[in-house]
Formats: structure tokens, C-alpha cells, sequence
């Protein structure tokens, strides 16, 4: 997935990779009590990395 968003959008895989890891940092640094209860709930105390954070955030959709 990360390499077709790579493709897609014209950036290497090690740019998205790294985008995808600022912006796991910035929820893990938010302020907002009801995101970090749901990322404490997905991740527990650990950072996943940007593949664990797709694979599971992708579970926890609803079509």
C-alpha cells in the first residue's frame, strides 16, 4: 500500500513512510483525550510503525 501511495502521489517510499510516521507521532501527541483513549486502545503504550498503523486502523473500518 505504502509503495501505491508512493507511486500515486510521486514520492518515494521512504517520504510517505516518514509522512505516515509524523502524523502517527501527532495523534500520539494530541491533546484531544478521545483520540488518544483510541490509540491507546488500537496500540497500547507502543508506536507502530506506519505498516502495523494501516493494518490496524484498516481492521476497525465499517462499510
Amino acid at each position: 500500500m505504502i509503495k501505491e501511495i508512493a507511486r500515486l502521489h510521486g514520492l518515494s517510499v521512504s517520504e510517505v513512510r516518514e509522512q505516515i510516521q509524523g502524523k502517527i507521532i501527532d495523534v500520539m501527541n494530541s491533546d484531544d483525550p478521545e483520540q488518544q483513549a483510541e490509540f491507546k486502545r488500537l496500540f497500547g503504550n507502543s508506536t507502530p510503525t506506519p505498516e502495523e498503523f494501516i493494518c490496524v486502523t484498516s481492521r476497525q473500518l465499517k462499510f
